[in-house]
């Protein structure tokens, strides 16, 4: 009597240590690949605007550096400068957030194919909802600025503008 009761008891215990062994393997990987998405975050994005004037660098956590090339108050006014940080800054936004989403990529694959944590243990933490809350939507881009009809300097045909864009201020 002893026996019908240890051979599907066996066989019970093999495809829960079998399939234990399994989640132990993916929670291996998805904890290496967390610690790659994490050296990842710290990789620099930099990017230049289209004049050449303005050099953004930051990482997924943000803006680090605003560079103005020295002569941008001689080759440019200040609304057309305004445009090229904004957008050296929304080109490093944009790079940022390719590198958080290749950075996470790995994690969203191996968790896909896992059981989450809350539906082997109640009140247990989810990787599903971790993952969810690292990776929020890419922010919308930037609407282009125009002209003000009450500035003051007109790029296109304004002479004495030109010309002290085109002076040193101070001699």
């Amino acid at each position: 009597m002893n026996d019908d009761w240890s051979a599907p008891t066996q066989a019970s215990n093999n495809a829960l240590r079998a399939q234990i062994d399994s989640m132990l393997d993916t929670f291996t990987a998805e904890k290496a690949a967390l610690l790659d998405a994490r050296s990842q975050a710290t990789q620099l994005a930099t990017a230049w605007s289209a004049d050449g004037l303005v050099r953004a660098s930051g990482t997924i956590a943000g803006i680090s550096e605003v560079h103005i090339e020295p002569d941008a108050f001689k080759r440019s006014t200040p609304e057309s400068l305004g445009r090229s940080v904004t957008e050296a800054i929304a080109q490093v936004a944009a790079q940022a957030a390719q590198i958080q989403e290749q950075a996470l990529a790995p994690l969203s694959d191996l968790s896909a194919n896992m059981p989450d944590l809350p539906d082997l243990i109640p009140g247990a933490p989810s990787m599903k909802d971790l993952i969810a809350q690292l990776t929020p939507p890419p922010p919308p881009a930037p609407e282009p600025v125009t002209d003000s009809p009450h500035s003051l300097v007109d790029d296109t045909d304004d002479e004495e503008g030109e010309y002290f864009r085109n002076r040193g201020y101070l001699r």
